[in-house]
């Protein structure tokens, strides 16, 4: 897996991938009723992607296997929750693969990725939000040595969810 930096030549391909993703990790399969297609139709978008890839905060990073597409992070840097304790936080918003690709490392190696460009960039500590009910992905965090420090209303699909905020100090 080699991971570069998302350019708005990719714009279409980070969307596509970024829709299938999301959708695997959240689909009515795993989650009965989840509005996870009412999500992706709001918030995963061309339009707020472009917006995002415009944002000098904001950084894209993708994961190809053979030149393709297979996962990506979305990283920004702005004032991290309140109840953090460390301020000179980077946010993971986003980290995928795609469902066929997990379980080979390939997390680790994109969260291993986020914590070594946090660093280089002089951050003290990395932070994301995690739905309550996910329990994989926050045993996932856990192992990458996350800790809770609290949460907030996420809005999904028109329903308000809870996500734990975690942090890693880097």
């Amino acid at each position: 897996m080699t991971i570069r930096p998302a350019t708005p030549a990719d714009l279409t391909t980070l969307v596509t991938v970024a829709r299938q993703a999301i959708y695997e990790a959240f689909s009515p399969a795993k989650y009965p009723g989840n509005p996870v297609e009412a999500f992706l139709d709001e918030y995963i978008t061309f339009p707020h992607y472009a917006v995002a890839m415009d944002d000098k905060r904001t950084t894209f990073w993708l994961a190809e296997e053979a030149g393709e597409l297979v996962g990506f992070l979305k990283l920004r840097r702005h004032a991290p929750p309140r109840r953090m304790a460390e301020r000179n936080a980077l946010e993971i918003v986003q980290i995928y693969l795609l469902e066929q690709y997990t379980g080979r490392g390939w997390g680790r190696q994109l969260m291993t990725f986020a914590l070594d460009y946090a660093r280089s960039q002089g951050h003290r500590a990395v932070w994301l939000g995690v739905w309550e009910h996910n329990l994989p992905a926050r045993a996932f965090y856990e192992k990458m040595g996350f800790t809770p420090f609290g949460w907030h209303v996420f809005p999904f699909g028109g329903e308000d969810q809870h996500d734990i905020w975690m942090q890693r100090m880097i």
